[in-house]
């Protein structure tokens, strides 16, 4: 019988303004990954912490 492998996605916590956010997280010297951009207009980010756990934040896209 095979090993299941599974992958844990850090958790995705929805926000207002992704690059007000990061910015701020930057200059507290807190990294964070490129921002991506799906076609859906969701802009998505992972910050990450000195311990290299990660969390995931969303911007939905402005009407």
């Amino acid at each position: 019988m095979g090993t299941l492998a599974l992958q844990r996605r850090p958790p995705t916590l929805g926000v207002n303004d992704l690059d007000e956010i990061l910015a701020r997280l930057a200059a507290h010297g807190i990294d964070y990954e490129p921002v991506e951009t799906y076609r859906s207009g969701v802009r998505h980010g992972v910050v990450l912490d000195p311990d290299g756990n990660s969390l995931s934040l969303a911007e939905a896209p402005t009407r």
